[in-house]
């Protein structure tokens, strides 16, 4: 009876210790670091590694409309905010902070993880880069960055067609799996061999079909274009130049990794506006253009050259790494993350919303769009009008 104990207590110490082992080999890493940092959320960043994007020298803060937090918001609008959890809702007119409310002890020093509203900057940069002809054009081929795209049909991809979410890659969005993409890319170490692994499964520049796989490609082509880190260019390139006040952090894949480009880009909710502008301004910031107009008119314009699946039409909802979404009279154009991460431009009343949160709506209105997202908007016309 002894040695039968002695041998089932070292069965199970050597399971114990397999399964750690285990943890620490590619295939399983992500699975240890799921154990320690758990389900998504806003701040994240406090338990993963991360770069700092450094904040502007000469920081801008914003001016105060005269009827600034004036307005009160119904009630149900408000209880809609906080049933799933808003940490800020900030609405700006003509350059001026108009409204502006936070909840859970988050302030304006407080940094919030943007998860796929980071996909947007990295667009940007793209156009920067063009500019400045670190990229040579919208149809170059991935593959004169990143070898792995020479061979299997991937050496057909260009950077248009991962701006436009048409690559054709097998990075499936909707896979929660424990083994899919989404979870070695934001819980695994080593993202630029998740993207190594694609394969191509749909003609390429056909289809629209929202993959974070794309815009990762498009940072490790970031990266080879300058020599530099997407945190550095970032703040170099965008950050610096637009006033921001707070220094922004990016998560990486490892301690002194890489960025997760698709994802994962941390600043206040009053540097968020500061992007939500360049979307308005069409890139310019203040007199000074940061990206080019030409451009970001591209990136705020529906690809509709593809066709979208979910309507078997032409797409009219995604541009260049950002959504277009019709409320009532207007038209907007914004960049979106997990659990509700939204910043608005909304040209036809010179203006800009930000909500950042820990939860969204389940239900949708339409293919694409959060029923909860056009409530925000609603409380942002409130504060409009």
């Amino acid at each position: 009876m002894k040695r039968l104990l002695r041998n089932s207590l070292f069965g199970f110490v050597g399971i114990i210790l397999l399964g750690t082992g285990l943890t620490y080999t590619p295939p399983f890493i992500h699975i240890r670091n799921y154990v320690q940092w758990g389900e998504v959320d806003v701040l994240d960043y406090k338990f993963h590694p991360t770069r700092q994007v450094l904040a502007s020298t000469r920081p801008e803060p914003w001016p105060l409309d005269s009827n600034f937090n004036k307005t009160t918001i119904p009630q149900n609008l408000i209880d809609t905010m906080e049933k799933y959890h808003t940490t800020a809702f900030l609405v700006f007119q003509d350059g001026k902070l108009k409204y502006e409310r936070y909840w859970e002890n988050y302030d304006t020093k407080t940094l919030s993880q943007s998860f796929s509203a980071s996909k947007s900057i990295i667009s940007m940069l793209v156009g920067i880069a063009l500019n400045e002809n670190k990229i040579k054009g919208l149809d170059e081929p991935v593959a004169h960055y990143i070898g792995s795209f020479s061979e299997g049909g991937k050496n057909k991809i260009t950077v248009r067609n991962c701006l436009t979410m048409s690559s054709g890659l097998n990075w499936h969005e909707k896979d929660r799996g424990v083994f899919s993409n989404n979870a070695y890319g934001y819980y695994g170490e080593n993202i630029a061999d998740v993207i190594d692994e694609l394969k191509i499964e749909k003609p390429v520049g056909k289809e629209f079909e929202y993959r974070s796989g794309d815009t990762e490609v498009l940072g490790l082509i970031l990266e080879k274009a300058y020599n530099k880190k997407i945190a550095d260019l970032a703040s170099e390139k965008i950050f610096q130049l637009i006033g921001s006040e707070t220094d922004a952090i990016w998560m990486l894949d490892k301690p002194k990794g890489r960025e997760k480009a698709f994802c994962c880009f941390a600043p206040t909710a009053r540097d968020y506006a500061r992007f939500g502008h360049l979307m308005l301004w069409k890139g310019n910031w203040k007199g000074r253009q940061i990206i080019p107009e030409k451009y970001m008119t591209q990136a705020l314009s529906p690809a509709s050259y593809l066709k979208d699946p979910k309507t078997d039409k032409a797409l009219q909802v995604y541009g260049f790494q950002f959504w277009v979404q019709p409320y009532k009279e207007l038209q907007t154009v914004s960049m979106r993350g997990l659990l509700g991460q939204l910043i608005w431009a909304i040209p036809s009343k010179n203006a800009v919303v930000v909500r950042l949160g820990h939860k969204e709506a389940p239900q949708k209105v339409g293919p694409y769009f959060k029923q909860d997202s056009e409530m925000y908007l609603e409380a942002a016309l409130k504060v409009l009008k």
